[in-house]
């Protein structure tokens, strides 16, 4: 090869700008930031997660426990005037139908469940008026769609009509007794209660009785299957509450007026007598939840969004992220997340700040899994249950010829969006994969290692996705789905995820150039050179420092990869003219 030859070489390769004083282990993180992220997920905080538990403080003890849902807000303000007791707070992912709840569960107890007298009481505060789907703060019934109902539930009406007590008979679905009283302030704090002495039932808000009934309508038939719920149905979709619940109290005794009377005085009391627990386990609750558990596996939003996108990590695998000194720019002791393609995620929510349009970028390091899924979703809002609104940086179809990586939004009709071949190497590799996705108002661009590797015009960018999640890892789940994803398996990804960030902003060409070397080299420039020539007798030697090495006859191209070849590499002696680039 000539000299000539030599220089073109180098021309084709590009002698890139200087690499400059290295950055500390944070320069990835540091990169990030300054491009002002709504959401950006660390992850290094990821461990085995353990059950997120309700305590029970009844007498029933451990074994009264429930379980929270995915996404359900810990420690809100509480209802208690004289402790900073803590509360619950319960969502819908569609509030206009509110449907998709987080509700809290307590597994099937008979003794939940008494034939004769008991006691439902709860500290509740809507934030929205109640809606035709009537929101359910408390439920202890066989499911709707079982043909005869048992026990009974609560239901929030309008502020007008207040709430509405049931009791089945288990005859279809005629009730025992259906009590109705308020009214209610939203964003108030309601102390209700329900008490059922064998015979007849009263319906109390704020200690004072507000409906009753000695009439039934044959005889309650307490639930027999089903877990006691609060916070909506047990099933995660249907009627869920929206707003915050504490201190749920169920007893088998009949509390009089005046005991409910002192548990209202006492608990709006700034400094009573006795402390509103101490009075509620003296009456003889054998079920009390407080509701006060801390924020359990959290995904902490490193973004501008702060804790309002905080998530919720429930994978059982933990991960070794992408290092230094492989990796120059994060540090020694970085985490990941793994996950295993089957029911492993990490729940985002659908806040305010996070649902846009437009401009976005998608960011995150992967390490895929060889098997995936046919649909593999890195991060993605929905699909929503009405299909008609989605946006997702994923893997599609793998397990093909056309294994992609893929960028982009669905507006019900059409695809708008971005896709590139997945490099074989890539699929369970040892190496990590910098992957982003932008739209930047003209069209959506797919960056691979901070190489641009597909750019498509488009009218569409981010859509709105009113009634489903984000999600790192799987679909965001949808206001229908129960438990999640939906059957266990949706759109779920196989493999390792660290980094994720989600902007509503594009970032240019150069910015996810720039992350990339900032997490690869610990600089936001390119490291030059980048590839050096260099003659050796009839042979050339070249050297690079990563990538995929290819090779072409012509400046032009086509290039083919050099998939063997490692660095440094020497090209024999040839009369045929070769040129060299590396593919990152």
């Amino acid at each position: 090869m000539s000299l000539t030859g030599l220089s073109r070489l180098a021309l084709v390769a590009g002698i890139l700008l200087g690499r400059g004083a290295k950055a500390d282990t944070s320069a990835y993180r540091d990169a990030v930031l300054s491009d002002a992220p709504l959401a950006y997920y660390r992850l290094t905080e990821a461990t085995i997660p353990t059950p997120d538990v309700a305590t029970n403080s009844g007498s029933l003890g451990p074994t009264g426990n429930g379980a929270h849902f995915p996404g359900l807000n810990h420690q809100v303000p509480g209802a208690l005037a004289a402790s900073s007791d803590t509360a619950a707070g319960y969502s819908a992912i569609d509030v206009a139908s509110t449907d998709g709840g987080v509700p809290t569960r307590v597994p099937y107890n008979a003794a939940l469940n008494p034939t004769g007298p008991f006691t439902v009481e709860a500290w509740v505060k809507p934030t929205i008026n109640g809606a035709a789907n009537a929101q359910c703060p408390l439920i202890n019934r066989v499911p709707d769609d079982l043909a005869d109902l048992q026990g009974w539930d609560f239901f929030q009406g309008s502020a007008a009509e207040g709430w509405e007590f049931r009791m089945f008979n288990g005859s279809g679905s005629d009730t025992v007794f259906d009590l109705n009283g308020g009214p209610y302030v939203v964003g108030a704090w309601n102390h209700l209660a329900a008490v059922y002495d064998g015979l007849s039932a009263t319906l109390y808000v704020n200690g004072v009785e507000v409906d009753s009934s000695a009439a039934p309508n044959g005889h309650h038939v307490p639930n027999t299957v089903a877990p006691l719920s609060i916070g909506g149905y047990s099933d995660g979709i249907q009627n869920p509450f929206t707003g915050a619940i504490d201190e749920v109290a169920i007893y088998t005794n009949a509390l009089t007026a005046d005991q409910l009377m002192a548990h209202y005085d006492t608990g709006t009391n700034g400094a009573p007598l006795l402390a509103y627990d101490t009075l509620v386990i003296a009456d003889g609750a054998v079920e009390y939840l407080r509701l006060n558990e801390p924020a359990h596996d959290v995904a902490t939003n490193s973004g501008t969004l702060g804790a309002a996108a905080n998530g919720v990590v429930n994978t059982a695998n933990g991960a070794v992220g992408p290092r230094s000194p492989v990796y120059e720019g994060l540090e020694p002791n970085n985490n990941a997340v793994s996950f295993n393609g089957t029911n492993s995620f990490i729940e985002l929510g659908n806040p305010t700040g996070l649902n846009f349009t437009g401009h976005i970028t998608l960011e995150a390091w992967l390490k895929p899994a060889a098997a995936q899924n046919a649909l593999a979703d890195v991060i993605a809002h929905g699909v929503n249950d009405t299909d008609n609104a989605e946006v997702m940086l994923r893997l599609t179809d793998v397990g093909t010829a056309s294994a992609r990586y893929e960028v982009g939004s669905w507006d019900g009709t059409n695809t708008y969006g971005a896709s590139s071949n997945i490099p074989s190497e890539d699929l369970g590799g040892t190496n990590w994969v910098h992957l982003a996705g932008t739209y930047d108002g003209a069209g959506w661009n797919l960056y691979r290692n901070g190489v641009n590797i597909a750019s498509v015009a488009s009218p569409i960018g981010a859509v709105l996705v009113d009634n489903a999640n984000w999600a790192i890892g799987a679909r965001g789940r949808w206001k229908y789905a129960e438990g999640y994803p939906a059957a266990g398996q949706d759109r779920a990804y196989a493999g390792a995820i660290d980094e994720a960030a989600i902007y509503n902003t594009s970032l240019s060409a150069t910015r996810v150039q720039a992350h990339y070397f900032a997490g690869k080299y610990g600089v936001t420039n390119p490291p030059s050179p980048f590839l050096t020539i260099s003659p050796a007798g009839t042979n050339v030697t070249v050297t690079w420092l990563f990538g995929v090495l290819q090779q072409a006859t012509f400046v032009a191209g086509p290039y083919t990869d050099l998939g063997s070849a490692a660095s440094p590499y020497v090209v024999p002696a040839s009369a045929v003219q070769r040129f060299y680039r590396v593919r990152l």
